[in-house]
Order: structure tokens, then C-alpha cells, then sequence
């Protein structure tokens, strides 16, 4: 029988000492193994049908850093202002993007995600959820209280990192 060839990926370098190293790369490792084979399970993300992969570009720079400028969102498209333009305004009018006026520079205009935009995102990042669908009659209570003290961990660090990065 034939063994497929697997990539190894060089571990990821955080900075950490070498115990925290590599728990981290074999965390790195469990979580390619959980999405690969979540995905052979429920498959890949759903894609609105009403927007381009470009506009889903948009949103998704949008919503990873709330309050960038049309000419930088050009910027990291790689796009001209006016193509960034209309790419907003096309978001704006399907009601998942907003503008504001910067407070120090009437002539920037700030993004944000809506309520709408931000759903968007949670639906095609919906991948953990379908595959907790449809593992759940199969973990027990001490498995999914592992799981959820899990995820209040993380919730906990990624608090601390955001303050330690708002105090900054």
C-alpha cells in the first residue's frame, strides 16, 4: 500500500521557548489535520451567490480592520482608487459595508462592516459549527466541556493580546 506524501511545513516561529515551540507547532499541526478533515466532511465554505470574489476580498479586509480608507483598501487590493471606489460603493449599496467621515480628515471616508457584512463572514466561516453539526452525537459531556474551556481559553488570550495591542 502506498503512503501519500504529506508537506512537512517548517515550524512556525513565534518567538517562544522551546517547550511553548513545540506545543505550538503540534497545535499549528491538530488544527490543518481538524480543518482537512472537516473539510472531506461537510466540504468547503458556502460563497454568496451575490457577491464576486472580488467584493468578498473587500468585506473580508473590511471586516479584519474596521475603519480603513478606500485608498488603502486600494492599496492592499492592488487595485486603482477608482476600482476601489466603485468595489465599495457596489458593498455599500447590498448594505455590508458602511462609510463614515474620518474625525480629523473630513476628505478620508472610513469602512466599516455592517450588521449584514459581518454575517456574511460568520456564514462562510461557518466551517467549525457545520462540523460540530454533525460530531455531536458522538462526543460526550466531558469532551464538549473540554472543548468549550478551550475555547473560553483562547477567548481569554485573544482579550489579553487585544489589550496589551489597545494599551500599545
Amino acid at each position: 500500500m502506498l503512503k501519500k506524501a504529506i508537506a512537512v511545513r517548517p515550524p512556525p516561529d513565534f518567538g517562544l521557548d522551546e517547550e511553548r515551540a513545540a506545543l505550538a507547532t503540534q497545535l499549528v499541526e491538530l488544527n490543518m489535520q481538524v480543518h482537512d478533515r472537516t473539510m472531506r466532511l461537510v466540504g468547503p465554505m458556502p460563497t454568496p451567490a451575490d457577491l464576486t470574489m472580488q467584493q468578498f476580498r473587500v468585506l473580508g479586509h473590511v471586516v479584519r480592520q474596521p475603519g480603513i480608507s478606500g485608498n488603502e483598501l486600494g492599496s492592499v487590493l492592488g487595485v486603482s482608487a477608482p476600482t476601489a471606489s466603485g468595489l465599495v460603493e457596489r458593498m455599500v449599496e447590498k448594505g455590508l459595508i458602511a462609510r463614515t467621515d474620518d474625525a480629523d480628515d473630513r476628505r478620508i471616508r472610513r469602512l466599516h462592516p455592517t450588521e449584514a457584512g459581518l454575517d456574511v463572514m460568520r456564514r462562510m466561516d461557518s466551517m467549525f459549527e457545520r462540523a460540530l453539526g454533525v460530531v455531536l452525537q458522538v462526543l460526550s459531556v466531558d469532551d464538549l466541556e473540554l472543548l468549550c474551556r478551550s475555547a473560553r481559553t483562547m477567548l481569554g488570550a485573544l482579550d489579553r493580546v487585544a489589550e496589551v495591542a489597545d494599551a500599545g
